[in-house]
């Protein structure tokens, strides 16, 4: 009897759970019937608005305004910068160097003494050169007074004029060989390379400075001959570093008046002043405008999404939540501006309307969109430099 009511009392029990349990469902107690999901139709379903909290499928993007703007095509190359004019120093005679008064990168002028040679024998040979000269002057002036009074013969005379001349000469060249111990700048420019040191023995021909003139410093680009009637000499020309990737403006200086028959180019001389921070023997990228268009519709290169040899970008719609897909063909790039030269597709792009430039290569026409304006810069493919090339 005691058995039967111990078993009688957990059923009851068990009933009670079942039921309150029941109920606390029926109630909306709990997980609620979607799984933990919050409600559909509550602010995570709202637009893609800025200012709101995306929809479920809305994509991130930030976007900018095409504009109306000049921009140019260029014709890229490259070329080594090398100074307008450059020589080597030499001694024209044979000594032993007493002093040097340049040092390499120094500035000089033309005609400054950039090295002293020992010059002991050469200043007592022209000093006896100029003692012999002026004896024969004087032999000769009174050999001449003799002649007009017939006292000597034409045939002396005419023999001690010409020992004059001669000791003349030799007293010249004396003072030549003299001036040559001084060793001086031909040009004004830098000094590149000091050969030698303070005790050197030197000859005729002895490399004892390089010397260049880097003001301005020029370097020859070769340009097709259909590009070259567009360019004119003080036109601005773009020059980027290659080891420090900065750029200086630069000038054409001038143009070549023949066509190389092997390669059909010009050969187009630019020139960069000292003062832009580049040397001698330094590769560069020359940019050089070859024709501008002073009011094109411009986008950011970022906005534009590659599909196979076609381009297309996604403008804002109206209501700014959706995006809508336009085909479009590329004219000039410079730098990350590129031209829109023509919609392919009926719908047409003006100044002022929103391209997506982040998040682009997502998207597809009618793509929910949510505009973020600190959304971070993803890799994305870029257009092909539409600028020649060497």
């Amino acid at each position: 009897m005691l058995h039967i009511r111990i078993q009688s009392s957990r059923l009851v029990r068990a009933s009670l759970t079942v039921a309150c349990a029941a109920a606390f469902t029926a109630c909306g107690g709990g997980a609620d019937a979607g799984g933990g999901r919050p409600p559909t139709g509550g602010p995570g379903a709202t637009g893609g608005r800025p200012g709101g909290p995306p929809a479920a499928d809305a994509i991130a993007v930030r976007v900018e305004r095409a504009s109306r703007e000049p921009i140019s095509q260029l014709y890229s190359t490259s070329a080594t910068l090398r100074a307008k004019k450059r020589a080597t120093v030499i001694a024209r005679t044979r000594g032993v160097i007493r002093e040097l008064r340049a040092e390499e990168g120094m500035r000089v002028s033309a005609g400054q003494i950039l090295a002293v040679l020992e010059d002991d024998e050469q200043r007592i040979a022209a000093e006896r050169a100029r003692t012999a000269a002026e004896v024969a002057a004087s032999e000769f002036e009174r050999q001449a007074g003799l002649l007009d009074q017939g006292l000597v013969s034409e045939d002396v005379y005419e023999r001690l004029r010409r020992d004059a001349v001669d000791a003349r000469h030799a007293a010249e060249l004396a003072e030549l060989e003299l001036s040559r111990t001084r060793i001086r700048a031909p040009f004004s420019g830098v000094v590149l390379t000091r050969h030698l040191d303070v005790g050197a023995t030197v000859s005729d021909g002895t490399a004892v400075y390089d010397l260049a003139d880097v003001d301005p410093l020029e370097a020859d680009v070769n340009i097709p001959e259909r590009h070259v009637t567009r360019l004119r000499p003080g036109q601005s020309v773009r020059l980027t570093a290659d080891a420090s990737g900065g750029s200086v403006d630069a000038r054409i200086e001038r143009i070549a008046p023949s066509v190389d028959p092997t390669t059909g180019t010009v050969k187009v001389t630019v020139a960069v002043e000292a003062g832009a921070g580049l040397r001698p023997g330094a590769f560069v990228r020359a940019d050089i405008v070859t024709a501008t268009h002073s009011d094109a519709l411009v986008v950011p290169r970022s906005a534009l999404v590659a599909e196979g040899r076609r381009w297309h970008l996604y403008r804002l719609t109206d209501d700014r939540d959706t995006v809508e897909q336009l085909e479009v063909t590329l004219g000039f790039e410079t730098g990350e501006r590129v031209e829109i030269a023509s919609v392919v597709t009926d719908n047409a792009l003006a100044a002022g309307d929103e391209v997506v430039v982040i998040g682009a290569s997502a998207l597809s026409d009618g793509a929910v969109v949510q505009v973020v304006d600190d959304l971070p810069a993803p890799a994305e493919a870029t257009p092909t430099e539409s600028s020649d090339a060497a």
